[in-house]
């Protein structure tokens, strides 16, 4: 939610009083969402991206 009140400096504050565990447990949730909504090319992309690395 962005509060157009908030300085960005107020909203970096608000995003850092998040757990870590927190945050890593929602990037988990969105990997796993991504996953699971991607097709069989973009699979292949990513594979192919994280191989050049």
């Amino acid at each position: 939610m962005i509060f157009k009140w908030e300085t960005e400096e107020e909203r970096l504050r608000r995003f850092m009083k998040i757990p870590p565990k927190k945050k890593l447990e929602w990037l988990s949730k969105m990997h796993e969402i991504v996953l699971k909504s991607s097709s069989k090319r973009d699979k292949a992309i990513r594979r192919k991206l994280r191989e050049m690395r």
